[in-house]
C-alpha cells in the first residue's frame, strides 16, 4: 500500500487551494430531497406456458396466472408435451452477489408446439391483470429497477472499509550467493537458497473524499427513481396498447358480425331475384346486380375474417401468451362511463401525474451531480490505514515475524489538464437537454389530453347520430323489399338499401369503438390509466 510521506509539507499550500477549489464545486451544489428506499414488490413470472397452465380452456385467467407465479428471485423450469422445456426468467438474481446457472434459450422446433388447438374467451379486466405479468417490456423494466437498486448498493458501499490480506510464498536459489561461494573457494559454507512465507492484512478507511462518494450514491439514488418513473411508463403504455388491441380484436370480431349479415341479405335478395326472374316480372340485369352485390360481400367477409385473426395473434405476442392458445374477445362493446373532468382539469391532472416529466426533474438532477462529482474530485481525498504483516523463513529454523503499519494518506489532484472543467461543460449541456426535453414533454402531454377529450367528446355524440342511422337504414332497407315486392320499386333500391344498413352498422361500431379508445387514451395522457 502506497505512503505518501510529503502531505505534512503541503499545509501551507492546502490553505491556499481549498478556497479556490470549494467556490468551483459550489456552483454545482443544490439541495436535494431526502431518499426513501422504494418497496416495490416484485414479480418474477414474466410469460405463461401453454400446456401445464391451459390444461383446462375453462380456467380462469386469475389461477391461470397464479399457476405460473414462482418464488421471489427463482427462475423456474417449465416443460411439456407440446412445448421444448424452457426457463421462466426472474426480475432479480436468485442469490445476491452470484451468477446464476445459465439456462437454456429455447425456441419450438416441431409443428405441434405452435398450433393452435385452444381458444380461450378472456375479458379486458383479465387481459390487464395478466399482462404485467407476462409482457417482456414490463418485465425489462422491472429488472432495469433491480440494476438501479445494486447500482446504488454499490454506490453506498463507498462509505465503508476495505478489508484486504495478502499470502504469498516463494523459493528461491540465488546465482549470486553461489558465485561468492565459487569465487571464495568456500563450496559447502554459507546458504543460497530461501523459502519465505509471508503475510500481510490491510485496512484501509476514506474519511473525507471531498463529497465524491455522496454525489455518486445521490447519482445512483436519483436513476433508481429514473427506473421506476420509467416502469409507471411502461406500464401506463402497455395497458394502453392492450386496450387499444382489444378494442381492434372487438371491432373485427363485429365487422364480422355485419359482414355476414350483408352476405345473408345479399343472399336473400339474389334468391328474391333469381325467382322473379323465372316468374317473368325480373330481369338478368337485376340478377347480376345481386350475384355482384353478395360477390362483394362475401370478399368483405373475407377481409373481415383475416384482420381479426390477425387481431387476435396480435393480442397473444403483446401478452406473451402461449404459442396453442386462441385469444377471443368476451366482452360486448358498449360505450364506457363518461369523462367527469373538464379539459382544463385534465391538463394540470397530466402534467401533475405524467412520468415523464419525473423523468426529465431527475435527468437534471443527475446531471448535476455528476458535474460536482467532477469537481469534488479534485479535492483533496484524506484516507488512513493500518497493515497487520507476518513473516517466516522455513529453512532458518521455521520463525516467525510479525509487524504492523498504521498511517494516514492525503492525495491531491493539483492539476489535472483541464479534464474536470471539460466534463462539466459536458454535464452542464445534460442539463440543458432535461430541460429542453421536460418542456417538449410539457408540452405534449397539454397536446394528448386536448387531442383525446375532443376526440371522446365528438365520438360520443356519433354514437347516438349512428344509432339512430342504424334503425333508419334497417327500415329503409324493409320499404325497399316491400316497394319490390309490390311492383313499385327496383332492384337497384334494394342494393343501395342493403349497403346503406351496412355501412351505418359499421359506423356505429367505429363510434363506439372510437369513443372507447378516445377515453383510454384521455387516460393514458393523464397517467391514471
Amino acid at each position: 500500500m502506497r505512503i505518501s510521506s510529503s502531505w505534512l509539507t503541503l499545509g501551507a499550500s492546502l490553505s491556499l487551494l481549498i478556497p479556490a477549489w470549494t467556490a468551483n464545486a459550489q456552483d454545482f451544489t443544490m439541495a436535494q430531497r431526502p431518499y426513501s428506499k422504494v418497496t416495490l414488490e416484485l414479480d418474477t413470472t414474466t410469460e405463461l406456458v401453454a400446456a401445464n397452465v391451459i390444461s383446462d380452456p375453462n380456467m380462469d385467467l386469475k389461477d391461470r396466472a397464479k399457476t405460473v407465479e414462482t418464488e421471489q428471485g427463482k427462475p423456474q423450469k417449465v416443460s411439456s408435451s407440446t412445448e421444448p422445456a424452457r426457463v421462466i426468467p426472474s426480475s432479480a438474481a436468485s442469490d445476491s452477489g452470484k451468477l446464476d446457472v445459465v439456462q437454456p434459450l429455447v425456441v419450438p422446433t416441431t409443428p405441434s408446439q405452435v398450433r393452435l388447438d385452444t381458444t380461450k374467451p378472456v375479458t379486458l379486466e383479465e387481459l390487464l391483470e395478466l399482462v404485467e405479468r407476462t409482457n417482456s417490456d414490463w418485465i425489462q423494466a422491472r429488472i432495469n429497477i433491480e440494476r438501479a437498486r445494486a447500482a446504488l448498493r454499490e454506490a453506498e458501499a463507498g462509505r465503508a472499509p476495505t478489508v484486504t490480506g495478502t499470502v504469498q510464498y516463494s523459493y528461491s536459489d540465488s546465482a549470486q550467493a553461489r558465485l561468492n561461494q565459487i569465487n571464495n573457494n568456500n563450496v559447502n559454507t554459507g546458504r543460497t537458497t530461501s523459502n519465505p512465507l509471508t503475510g500481510t492484512v490491510g485496512i484501509d478507511y476514506n474519511i473525507f473524499d471531498s463529497g465524491v462518494n455522496d454525489s455518486l450514491i445521490r447519482i445512483a439514488e436519483n436513476n433508481l427513481r429514473i427506473a421506476e418513473s420509467d416502469l409507471n411508463r411502461a406500464r401506463q403504455g402497455l395497458r394502453l396498447e392492450v386496450v387499444t388491441r382489444y378494442y381492434t380484436l372487438q371491432n373485427a370480431d363485429e365487422t364480422i358480425r355485419i359482414q355476414r349479415k350483408a352476405v345473408e341479405n345479399a343472399e336473400k335478395s339474389l334468391k328474391d331475384t333469381q325467382a322473379r326472374e323465372r316468374a317473368g316480372v325480373g330481369t338478368r340485369f337485376d340478377v347480376l346486380q345481386s350475384e355482384v352485390q353478395l360477390a362483394n360481400a362475401r370478399q368483405d367477409l373475407l377481409n373481415a375474417e383475416a384482420a381479426q385473426l390477425v387481431a387476435r395473434r396480435e393480442l397473444s405476442r403483446q401478452l406473451n401468451f402461449p404459442t396453442t392458445v386462441e385469444i377471443t374477445a368476451a366482452d360486448k362493446i358498449a360505450p364506457v362511463s363518461e369523462w367527469k373532468l373538464s379539459l382544463e382539469e385534465s391538463i394540470i391532472l397530466a402534467v401533475r401525474n405524467r412520468a415523464e416529466l419525473d423523468i426529465r426533474k431527475l435527468e437534471r438532477e443527475v446531471a448535476r451531480d455528476r458535474a460536482t462529482t467532477s469537481l469534488a474530485r479534485l479535492g483533496p481525498q484524506v484516507s488512513v490505514f493500518a497493515n497487520v504483516n507476518t513473516a517466516s523463513e522455513f529453512t532458518s529454523g521455521g520463525g516467525i515475524g510479525t509487524g504492523y503499519q498504521i498511517g494516514a494518506r492525503l492525495d491531491w489532484n493539483l492539476y489535472d489538464g483541464g479534464r474536470a472543467a471539460a466534463q462539466v461543460d459536458q454535464f452542464k449541456a445534460d442539463q440543458a437537454l432535461a430541460e429542453t426535453r421536460f418542456e417538449k414533454d410539457a408540452r405534449q402531454a397539454r397536446y394528448d389530453v386536448e387531442e383525446s377529450f375532443i376526440n371522446q367528446r365528438s365520438r360520443f355524440q356519433q354514437i347516438e347520430t349512428a344509432t339512430i342511422a342504424v334503425r333508419q337504414a334497417e327500415e329503409a332497407l324493409r320499404l325497399a323489399r316491400l316497394r319490390l315486392d309490390a311492383g313499385v320499386g327496383t332492384q337497384l333500391e334494394v342494393i343501395t338499401a342493403e349497403s346503406d344498413f351496412t355501412r351505418a352498422d359499421v359506423n356505429r361500431v367505429q363510434a363506439i369503438i372510437g369513443y372507447n379508445q378516445s377515453r383510454a387514451n384521455l387516460e393514458r395522457a393523464v397517467s391514471g390509466l
